[in-house]
């Protein structure tokens, strides 16, 4: 089963803003055993540089040949976040040793309630692998547009400090070449990421 994404619209106007498009690589040939929403062509992706909670900055380059699973969403997020993880956890549970393979990293899209170590709490709690990052402004913007993830603070009272964040919740795959080469919706069945984990990391048996 294959669902190709052939243009995203925040995607495109992102390349029209930036007057750049970023170079087609050929589709690989099992993307077609792919179950998630495959980008037809892959994406190449900028490097980008985040605060994380291993104590470094995280760099994308710095997992050329691993598989990533990408979210942005925050800590204080009552539905989509929490049931997201939970899949995930099960997600590296059934890959086994292919787990190896695998990095989970959580993009907080609410850096002014987000501190590291609150994002570390927070990511432990499902696996103590999975890694929290943090950036602000037009830092953090860069990287949300990459993907084409949007976010919206919805105000709940006089509190500033009250309030939800609407935002893209889809988690993102980059092959171990740094593409962006799938996206699963919320709701997407865990066993659909393990299945095409399984079946990339068979197609690059050296990463």
């Amino acid at each position: 089963m294959k669902q190709s994404i052939i243009v995203l619209l925040g995607l495109l106007l992102l390349a029209g803003c930036s007057g750049a498009t970023p170079a087609a690589t050929p589709t690989p040939d099992y993307a077609d055993e792919l179950m998630g929403a495959v980008y037809d062509p892959p994406r190449e992706l900028q490097e980008f540089n985040l605060d994380s909670t291993t104590g470094a900055a995280f760099e994308l380059s710095a997992y050329s040949g691993d598989v990533i699973l990408l979210y942005f969403g925050y800590r204080s997020c009552p539905d989509f976040c929490p049931t997201t993880f939970a899949e995930l956890r099960r997600v590296m549970n059934d890959l086994g040793d292919l787990a190896e393979k695998v990095q989970v990293v959580f993009v907080t899209i609410d850096p002014d309630r987000d501190t590291l170590d609150l994002l570390g709490l927070y990511t432990a709690a499902f696996n103590p692998n999975f890694i929290g990052l943090r950036g602000e402004g037009d830092t953090l913007q860069a990287v949300m547009d990459q993907f084409g993830v949007v976010a919206e603070k919805q105000v709940l009272g006089d509190d500033p400090q009250a309030y939800l964040m609407d935002h893209t919740a889809s988690v993102f795959l980059i092959d171990p070449q740094g593409r962006l080469l799938s996206q699963y919706l919320y709701g997407t069945n865990y066993r659909d990421i393990v299945h095409d984990i399984q079946v990339l990391l068979g197609a690059n048996p050296q990463a």
